[in-house]
Formats: structure tokens, C-alpha cells, sequence
């Protein structure tokens, strides 16, 4: 039954060695320790079984072709089919849960767009199995398909969502090809029309430079690259595919293999190997680090991604510093996405944003591929990144002039969670400004100079691998407290924060706060340089800064983030 190449079956074997182990042959599912913030702190660390990590498991043990790991697959699909919530009145019509554990216990909202990771899988097991499965079986998956390509269109996310955006136009496409659904065919060119106009207009994807959601937006275009038919949807795609590839090949920096910044969304700020293994494997002989070989993926031997040839030199070795400017048009107000990149070091910022955990607003690179080190900016309140905070910036090559504002009116966990009335009161410990160095230190030799004022001419230097970071704080208020230096070390990482507050629980009201705001002014060079003083002017509840050639306005007091992005670039 299996007819791949004897090397790609040999790879899709090493690829499925670790989930052969994740196995819980009782269950019919894979099993993982539960890492997710979805379900009660009960189950925190304890096995969970995921629904779509199963599946994507039990459609690769179908492509072994091995009739005995077939079984396992047929268990698993089976066990998957029953979690499906196929009651077309229900308000999770469709969807899937993402643990078995969820649907007996009912803990959490199941998240709805596992309607459209789940219907693509069933997809591939559809479009690549149906000859070689039970028909009681294959009818149930049709079924299971079509649910989940209603329950999308009926959501109808918008299309800023990228990811699960094109998603669901690859769902109820291939979804209306595979069963000549006619009105779920035209609505999904629809769909497809308005995405890709959308996106070009606007001038890129609105989950801007992801590591993370431009490959799973890549993938997808991939998908439909190989399984569209439709002559007009094939022109559409292959000029988003094009632009996926190149928002990672003109961010890519060679000398430390990692994406610069900034990024929209990230779950880790060092690029996974299994993104640097695609790469290699969609480029030519050219672009070898050799990590494909020791990274095979369980969909290479059929998800083909090939990068255009043209982009290839952006993955090798470049001796000239350059500037990647990216304007996102459709955004209010416009936004705008600086990175430079050089032999020695990238460094990349975006004029606003926020700082919840998955942004990068400004993110440096340096070191080698071997041993890459970074610089994120972050802001923590009580340990937790605070998505309240508001982050605003000006590039210029490796300089930025930043400032940092609070908003009332964003949920200080998560932006995409509707806040409350009274989420501008925040309970507080520990409030702090963080200058991450992550990378492989010789603590003896890092030296660290903290002024022991903040004003706008105290400055931080620091020496780090051939590099010169210098960090100018000419501005630091938050309500009456006094902001302090605190330096944490050790062989790899540096933690150089600006306290806001630290000490004994407080209540902050920050839509009554007057004066609540950080200017920030950083430069890395390969040479000591020396760094003018930051002007600032403070009037009337604005801090004006101005550095070098640089000039940033911000409120300095709290206000609804609507208002503080449009008053910084209006």
C-alpha cells in the first residue's frame, strides 16, 4: 500500500518515533503532559490527551502504509470522530475540543478554531486514504468534514486573523471541490478574493513576520497550492505564497541563523529547529546548516514548500548591512516595522504595539549560529509579561528612541481577551521594565555600569561579544514612585531591569495616575560610540523626546490604547 521512496519512508519513521512513544494504545490517542493554561490548575503537568497532535499522528501512520500501524490510525480517527460537536444549533457547532479531557468535564470554552486545524487534517486523511479505509469509516469522516466547513463559514473570522483566516478558505475550498458543494464554493472564492486583497493592499500579512503564524499560513498555502483546482484561486494563492517567503527570507539573518524582528506573534524567541529544518529543506543544495537531516518532520514526504529561487541568497552568508521596511497600511493608525541587519547583528522594533507574552516589539540578534544570544524588551508586572503596556518606537539602523505608556482599557494578560471595566486597577508587587540578554556569558568578563539616578543623562553601557548595547532611560515615571536599576546574572542570561515598584502590594489605579510613562533610547554599534543625551520636554501630559535625528511624542499618563496609538502617529 505504501508507494513513497524508501528515504522518505525512512524519515517519516524517525519523525514518528517520538509520538510512537507518546502513545496511549488504552486510549486510541497520543498523551502529553498538559503545558496549556486552557483547563483547571488541576491538570497542570499531569498526561492530557490533544486532539489535533493525535490526528495529525494518525494521518502520517496512514502514510507508512504499514497495515498494523493502520489499525492504530483507524483507533485514533475513531476516538477523534466522537469529540466532534455535530449539532448544528450548538454554539461550538463543528469544533473539536483540543484535550479528550475537556468534553466529560466541561472545563473550558473549546477554542473554535480547532474547527479548522482539525478539518484540514481531515482532509489529508480523505484526500490521500479514502481507497484505502473501512466506507462506514470514510463516511463518518466526510460528515465530520463538512460540519467543520459550515462551522467555519458561520464564523466567519475576520481577515486580519491570518492564520485561521486562510485556513478556513483552504477548509471549505478543497471541502466544496471534494463534494461539489456549490454555494460553500463561491463564498470560499469569496473569502480567498477579499484575503488576498486584503493583504496586498494593506502591504503584508497582519500577523506581521511570525515565526510561528507565517509558517502555519505557509503550510497552508501549501496545502492549497497541491490540492486546489480552481485556475483563478491558483493565481491568488501563488502570489501570497510568494509573500510568505519573502517575509522570511528578507528577515532571516545568516550569521546567527534566527528571524529578526520584530514579530507579531512568537512562542519563542531563539527560531525552533523544525523552522530552520523547512527552510533548508524548501531551498537548493546552497543553503545547507544541516539540520534537516537530523530534524524530518512527519508531513515533508508530502507537504512540499518550495522557496522561490530568486530569495535563496537572503539564507547565506551577506557582508553589507541592510534595512527592511515594512508599512502595514490598513492598520489604525498605520504600522510600521523597522529591521536592520548586518554581518555582526540585527535589531528590530515596530512603531506600536503591545507587550504580551507572544510580542517581539524589539528584539536584537547577535553571536553566532552555534550560539546565537538576543536582547528582548519586556515589560513584567508581578513576573507576568503585561500586555497593558504600551510600546512605541523610531528606527533608525542600529538605533532606536522608544518610549513605553500604559493603557486602561487592554486586558494586562492577554490583549485579545475583552477587558473589564475595572481592568485598569492592578494589584501590585513587582512592576519592571526588563532589558533581556539571553545567550552563553562569561560573567567575568561582562561588565555592567548602572548610573544611580535615572535622568536624562544617566546611561547604561555594556560590552557584550564585540558589541556596544548603550541604554539611555530620560525618562522614567509611574505615579510617585522613584524607578531604580536592578541588575540580574548569570552564565546565560542578564536581566537589566527598571523598577517601577517593587515591595509590598499596592493597588495602582492607572485611569487616575498622572504621570505613567518610560522613554527609552538604546544604540548598538561594534565600536564604543559615544551617545548624546535624550532632549526631553514635558508639558501638558506629553513627553517629547528627541535623539540624534530621532523625535518620538507620547502621553505620559494612562489612557485607552486607541487613544494612545493615534495620538503618538497621528
Amino acid at each position: 500500500m505504501n508507494s513513497l521512496p524508501q528515504e522518505k519512508l525512512d524519515r517519516l519513521y524517525k519523525a514518528l518515533e517520538p509520538l510512537n512513544r507518546q502513545y496511549d494504545p488504552i486510549v486510541g490517542m497520543l498523551r502529553v503532559p498538559l503545558r496549556s493554561s486552557g483547563l483547571l490548575k488541576f491538570f497542570q503537568g499531569f498526561p492530557v490527551h490533544p486532539t489535533r497532535e493525535s490526528l495529525g499522528y494518525a494521518a502520517a501512520l496512514l502514510d507508512t502504509g504499514d497495515p498494523k500501524l493502520y489499525q492504530r490510525a483507524i483507533k485514533i480517527i475513531q476516538q477523534i470522530l466522537r469529540l466532534q460537536d455535530q449539532k448544528p444549533a450548538s454554539k461550538t457547532y463543528g469544533v473539536w475540543p483540543k484535550y479528550l479531557e475537556e468534553k466529560p468535564f466541561k472545563i473550558v470554552q473549546p477554542d473554535q478554531n480547532w474547527c479548522n486545524f482539525l478539518g484540514s487534517l481531515m482532509l489529508q486523511v480523505a484526500l490521500n486514504h479514502r481507497d484505502h479505509l473501512p466506507s462506514p469509516l470514510m463516511a463518518e469522516i466526510d460528515r465530520a468534514i463538512l460540519h467543520a466547513a459550515r462551522s467555519i463559514q458561520r464564523r466567519n473570522v475576520p481577515l486580519e486573523y491570518t492564520n485561521i483566516a486562510i485556513m478556513g478558505i483552504y477548509v471549505k475550498l478543497i471541502t466544496a471541490q471534494t463534494y461539489k458543494v456549490t454555494d460553500l464554493h463561491d463564498y470560499a472564492m469569496a473569502r480567498l478574493r477579499d484575503f488576498h486583497f486584503h493583504t496586498l493592499d494593506q502591504g503584508g500579512f497582519s500577523e506581521y513576520n511570525s515565526p510561528t503564524y507565517t509558517i502555519i499560513t505557509l503550510k497552508v498555502l501549501g496545502r492549497l497550492r497541491l490540492h486546489i483546482e480552481n485556475i483563478e484561486a491558483k493565481k491568488l494563492i501563488e502570489r501570497l505564497y510568494r509573500l510568505a517567503w519573502q517575509e522570511i527570507s528578507h528577515h532571516f539573518q545568516p550569521s546567527t541563523l534566527q528571524w529578526a524582528g520584530p514579530h507579531s506573534r512568537s512562542y519563542s524567541t531563539l527560531l525552533e529547529a523544525d523552522v530552520l529544518a523547512l527552510i533548508e529543506r524548501s531551498t537548493s543544495e546552497c543553503v545547507n546548516w544541516g539540520i534537516a537531516e537530523t530534524h524530518p518532520a512527519i508531513d515533508e514526504h508530502w507537504l512540499l514548500l518550495p522557496c522561490p529561487q530568486d530569495l535563496e541568497p537572503f539564507f547565506l552568508s551577506s557582508n553589507e548591512p541592510r534595512t527592511v521596511s515594512q508599512t502595514l497600511f490598513k492598520k489604525i493608525p498605520k504600522q510600521v516595522l523597522t529591521t536592520y541587519i548586518t554581518p555582526t547583528f540585527s535589531l528590530g522594533t515596530v512603531n506600536y504595539s503591545d507587550f504580551w507574552h507572544q510580542r517581539r516589539p524589539l528584539v536584537a540578534y547577535w553571536g553566532s549560529s552555534k550560539e546565537p544570544n538576543y536582547l528582548q524588551l519586556r515589560c513584567l508586572h508581578n513576573g507576568v509579561d503585561f500586555a497593558a503596556a504600551q510600546f512605541f518606537s523610531v528606527q533608525s539602523e542600529g538605533q532606536v528612541l522608544a518610549g513605553v505608556s500604559f493603557s486602561k482599557d487592554i486586558n494586562p494578560i492577554n490583549p485579545y481577551i475583552q477587558s473589564k471595566t475595572d481592568d485598569s486597577r492592578i494589584l501590585t508587587k513587582d512592576l519592571r521594565l526588563r532589558f533581556e540578554f539571553s545567550g552563553l556569558f562569561d560573567t567575568d568578563r561582562v561588565k555592567v555600569q548602572i548610573p544611580s539616578l535615572i535622568d536624562s543623562k544617566s546611561s547604561v553601557h555594556l560590552h557584550l561579544d564585540n558589541l556596544h548595547f548603550q541604554i539611555l532611560i530620560p525618562y522614567a515615571q509611574f505615579d510617585q514612585t522613584i524607578a531604580r536599576w536592578e541588575i540580574h546574572q548569570s552564565t546565560s542570561c542578564l536581566y537589566l531591569d527598571l523598577v517601577l515598584w517593587s515591595g509590598k502590594q499596592r493597588m495602582f489605579r492607572l485611569a487616575e495616575l498622572e504621570q505613567a510613562a518610560i522613554g527609552i533610547a538604546l544604540q548598538i554599534t561594534p565600536e564604543a560610540i559615544s551617545v548624546p543625551d535624550v532632549l526631553i520636554n514635558v508639558h501638558d501630559h506629553w513627553l517629547d523626546m528627541d535623539w540624534k535625528h530621532l523625535s518620538l511624542r507620547l502621553l505620559n499618563r494612562p489612557a485607552d490604547q486607541l487613544t494612545l496609538n493615534t495620538s503618538v502617529f497621528s
